[in-house]
């Protein structure tokens, strides 16, 4: 028996030297196919070594890239498939570890399409004007606001308080705890996956200080405008993944109350809720639709001072079959089946003004890109239809309008992508920044308040959901804009 166990320890021990010796090779996987993602080895350099940044995202990197992860990763779903159990309570969550998204940053079109071996769609200047097609399932009409006049003056508007909410917020119809599985931390119920955000207030105190940082360098000229939106688990959800420690309500509540009253709060959650029985949230991807993102834009005009564009005036298309980021991160799991027979569709909005945008890689803004304010026309193969408004997520897109409006800088994660669009109607440059592309190793540096005084900026814009305001990760990024280590 000992010759055996001898045996075992030594073919053991051949199998890590094995792989060890694969892992110094110049083995650089560039992503994974399963979580969506890519890989970015990160570049040395003696700041980065000494302020202690180098080695945990070289940690990172050849974590990522072990050989044969991807293998390792499949096999673990199919494991995991026994002992999945649908049942109430606790006892039926499986636990996952889950990428932070805020740390490993967006996609973007571009991206894909290389990566696709595509090119860019040409620049869209003109809104094109598809035919308006009609809802398929039942849904409420959206009331349109009571004027409508997309041209602003260069007079930047001044803000109002928003309008006085009813005492008690009308009853949801949420499924019961039984009803639910789970898939690691995604919450399935029928044909509809969400995320599930946990409340920590440390953290939540610690962005509402970033955005007073952020204000606070942007200088007593620039309004600053905060807008936390929370997602489709705060209304589709069981009540006890909705409530307590898990309330999006509270969580937004809480973290608007910790910031400086000079900085403007959207309550769009209001006017969200009102609408819960449209189609405002994705069932198979962790986003809102632009229907959701229109509803949020109308509480952003009652804080800004803006008239919103009534939603009928908008033409409309739409991409059929869009099977989204909950689906990919339930793929392997029995709950992943639902979700694939019954997908999305993605209707879009086209800006009534005339448009025309570039992305850049860097606050230099040489060497433009051009995209589209929404894409119409995305390639087949392109599965992630969010990806139309945009392009995506970039370090840098600039947006230009005919609007004779002031400028803004929006500071944004994917939510803001959808909701951009319909800020054509009253800036005439909107700056759009993905915080998650700058001052951190392997990306290019930007001082917020030195680019943004170069730009002529009226309005900063920030604009995320709870993950975010719960994101250590993000924090860092929002406060490195801001000049604050």
């Amino acid at each position: 028996m000992k010759k055996v166990y001898t045996a075992l320890l030594l073919i053991l021990l051949a199998a890590m030297f094995s792989v060890g010796v694969y892992s110094l090779a110049d083995y650089d996987a560039t992503g994974s196919v399963s979580e969506k993602r890519e890989f970015v080895k990160p570049e040395f350099s003696v700041k980065s070594l000494l302020d202690g940044t180098y080695i945990p995202a070289l940690e990172q990197y050849y974590s990522d890239t072990f050989p044969g992860r991807e293998s390792l990763l499949q096999a673990n779903r199919t494991l995991n498939k026994f002992y999945y159990y649908s049942g109430s309570g606790e006892d039926s969550v499986l636990i996952l570890n889950q990428t932070d998204s805020a740390a490993q940053g967006g996609e973007s079109l571009d991206a894909v399409q290389r990566a696709n071996g595509q090119t860019p769609q040409p620049e869209q200047t003109e809104p094109a004007a598809p035919e308006t097609v009609p809802e398929p399932q039942p849904e409420t009409t959206p009331e349109p606001a009571d004027t409508a006049d997309p041209a602003q003056t260069s007079e930047q508007p001044e803000a109002q308080q928003p309008e006085e909410q009813p005492e008690a917020d009308p009853e949801l119809d949420t499924p019961e705890e039984s009803d639910a599985s789970y898939a690691g931390s995604v919450v399935v119920v029928g044909d509809r996956a969400m995320e599930i955000p946990t409340r920590l207030d440390d953290l939540i105190t610690s962005y509402a200080g970033a955005v007073g940082n952020l204000a606070a360098a942007m200088g007593p000229d620039v309004r600053t405008i905060s807008l936390i939106t929370p997602n489709g688990g705060e209304f589709y959800s069981p009540e006890s993944l909705h409530t307590g420690e898990h309330s999006q309500k509270d969580m937004i509540e809480f973290c608007y109350s910790q910031m400086n009253d000079k900085i403007v709060t959207v309550d769009a959650y209001s006017k969200l809720r009102s609408h819960t029985d449209e189609y405002i949230y994705f069932r198979t991807d962790h986003h809102w639709t632009q229907l959701g993102a229109y509803y949020a834009y109308t509480a952003f005009c009652e804080a800004a001072g803006f008239e919103a564009v009534p939603l009928e005036q908008f033409q409309t298309g739409r991409y059929d079959t869009f099977l989204g980021s909950m689906y990919g991160f339930t793929e392997g799991y029995p709950q992943s089946e639902v979700l694939k027979q019954h997908p999305d569709y993605l209707e879009y909005y086209l800006p009534i003004a005339d448009t025309h945008a570039r992305y850049y890689a860097n606050g230099n803004l040489e060497n433009g890109t051009p995209v589209s304010v929404v894409y119409t026309q995305l390639d087949e193969s392109v599965s992630n239809k969010y990806l139309c408004f945009i392009g995506g997520d970039t370090p840098i897109c600039i947006v230009e309008s005919d609007v004779p409006g002031p400028t803004c800088i929006v500071l944004k994660e994917s939510y803001g992508n959808a909701f951009v669009p319909f800020l054509t109607s009253h800036y005439g440059r909107i700056i759009v920044i993905d915080p998650r592309e700058f001052n951190r190793d392997g990306k290019p540096s930007l001082n917020l308040a030195e680019f943004a005084a170069d730009q002529g900026v009226d309005d900063l814009i920030v604009i995320n959901y709870p993950y975010m305001i719960n994101s250590k990760a993000f924090i860092r990024y929002l406060n490195a804009l801001a000049g604050v280590q």
